[in-house]
């Protein structure tokens, strides 16, 4: 991610950003519609320009950046910072019950890893908000071009491709509003919908180490490191829990070997 950027522009980013993103944080504040009883995640969340609209409306809200002079400006009080890594929080798992991304996505280049840990961090039927910008529009394109050349190798998607990458996930699009350079989506995670089950690590067979390969130093790393973000989070077929995980690895495991010779 791009903390040491953000460091550089901390001290101005509520006087810049805050001005041109107001009325659309309220927006977005308004279609994630949080209740009392709710425990909110601002992934990526910055100064807490989103946070501060929230923090009086839910139970909790936590804040996670990696940048720490941006954590720096968030305002005392309610909001529960915490430096780190969006795609390793260390937050336990079903926890939230929504999780904001707003403007983050792009700056992520493990996408894959991003989204994984908010299918572990999510409760079933739990909410995503995301604000980001949309390469479907032509001012879209242009705002990522100019983004690019201050951040340099951001990673910006569609509204089209995030929701099918979404679907594919097991989310649900409840509201949109699009503009002419961005959206703001709001998706529900169907944690225990048909035909998908979300496995914790707890439940994974106990034999997984049976995975493991005979081989050069190379190949025994990799299998660690593929069984270290398999058992994060993963969803298999319900009704096939052992069998759709065996699946899952064996193919995981036979595409790297294919990879790495």
């Amino acid at each position: 991610m791009m903390g040491k950027a953000f460091d550089r522009i901390a001290p101005h980013y509520d006087r810049w950003i805050g001005k041109l993103m107001s009325g659309r944080l309220d927006r977005m504040a308004e279609i994630l519609s949080c209740s009392s009883e709710e425990v909110i995640l601002d992934l990526g969340g910055g100064t807490g320009l989103f946070s501060r609209r929230i923090a009086n409306r839910c139970k909790a809200v936590h804040l996670l950046d990696e940048s720490l002079r941006m954590i720096e400006q968030v305002p005392p009080g309610k909001i529960h910072t915490r430096l780190g890594d969006a795609t390793e929080t260390g937050y336990p798992d079903r926890y939230f019950d929504a999780v904001v991304l707003s403007d983050v996505f792009h700056h992520v280049r493990e996408q894959d890893l991003l989204l994984g840990e908010i299918t572990r961090l999510l409760k079933p039927k739990g909410r995503l908000l995301v604000n980001e910008i949309d390469l479907d529009k032509f001012w879209g394109r242009a705002v990522a071009w100019g983004e690019n050349l201050f951040f340099s190798r951001i990673s910006p998607t569609g509204f089209r491709a995030f929701s099918e990458l979404l679907e594919k996930r097991g989310f649900s699009l409840l509201e949109k509003a699009r503009d002419s350079w961005s959206f703001i989506g709001l998706w529900r995670f169907r944690g225990d919908s048909p035909g998908l089950l979300l496995v914790p690590q707890a439940e994974l067979p106990e034999d997984i180490d049976r995975f493991q390969v005979q081989g050069n130093q190379g190949h025994q790393q990799m299998v660690q490191e593929i069984r270290r973000l398999v058992t994060r989070c993963i969803l298999v077929p319900k009704g096939d829990r052992k069998g759709g995980f065996d699946s899952l690895f064996a193919d995981l495991l036979g595409d790297s070997r294919r990879a790495f010779g």
